[in-house]
């Protein structure tokens, strides 16, 4: 499976500019020959906290997630992308979709909340996808250091997952390299080593995409990387900033 890993700032409650971005970087995936684009966590919509901003919520049926979906028929290319989603029971979740030739292939939906996200509610379950006789899951951000979600990918046959993610940084805003520099080592000390730990324990690659830069109120560390099922990082982007990762996974 060849996939394009995106690092993306992605503004809270824009969700026409961040649905433009996710269309460029789909773009960008298909003339890479990409089978799948990964973004961050709650990416189209941005990070939310839904008693603060409830209308930063969206459904399944909002019309940015309906045009994305759209786009992945438009480019060949299937997206997993992240929403601050009004769930069918009314109730707010963080959720990571998966579509594919203009449909959504499924969701899952964040099981174990980390900090600050107590006005979310956890889900239960877990699913697995199939795309290009790869078969992967997923994990959010907090799931990182969350053994379940890896443990019930690995057990449903999947050989990949994907770990999108948006992890704010506390203390003062970023205002220089070396601010930036010490919020992306602790991100790699946190949510990548703890992906390299479950590559390591059950065999599996993991491919991680990060929210990166400033939003009106929270920076994110960036990151996209790769680690096999040696718990090695075979392929990753070299700093703090957006970007985008084009990598092979031989599953």
């Amino acid at each position: 499976m060849r996939l394009l890993l995106t690092a993306l700032c992605c503004g809270k409650g824009e969700r026409g500019p961040n649905l433009r971005r996710h269309c460029e970087v789909l773009a960008r995936a298909a003339e890479a020959g990409c089978d799948l684009a990964v973004f961050p966590e709650m990416s189209l919509t941005g990070s939310a906290v839904p008693g603060d901003r409830p209308s930063r919520l969206v459904s399944l049926g909002h019309p940015a997630v309906l045009e994305l979906t759209r786009a992945t028929a438009r480019t060949g290319v299937a997206a997993c992308f992240g929403i601050a989603e009004r769930g069918p029971d009314g109730l707010p979740r963080i959720s990571q979709l998966v579509a594919a030739g203009g449909e959504i292939l499924g969701v899952q939906r964040k099981r174990h909340l980390g900090a600050g996200e107590e006005t979310f509610t956890a889900a239960t379950g877990s699913t697995v996808f199939r795309l290009a006789d790869v078969t992967f899951g997923v994990a959010i951000c907090a799931e990182a250091g969350y053994a379940p979600a890896f443990d019930d990918a690995a057990a449903a046959g999947a050989s990949l997952v994907l770990l999108p993610s948006a992890p704010g940084l506390y203390g003062p805003r970023r205002t220089d390299d070396a601010s930036w520099q010490r919020g992306l080592d602790w991100w790699e000390s946190a949510g990548l080593a703890d992906a390299r730990g479950h590559a390591r324990r059950l065999g599996l690659w993991i491919a991680l995409a990060t929210q990166a830069g400033a939003t009106m109120d929270e920076d994110f560390p960036g990151l996209a990387a790769v680690v096999d099922p040696y718990g090695e990082v075979t392929a990753r982007l070299p700093d703090w900033r957006e970007g985008t990762l084009v990598a092979n996974i031989p599953c």
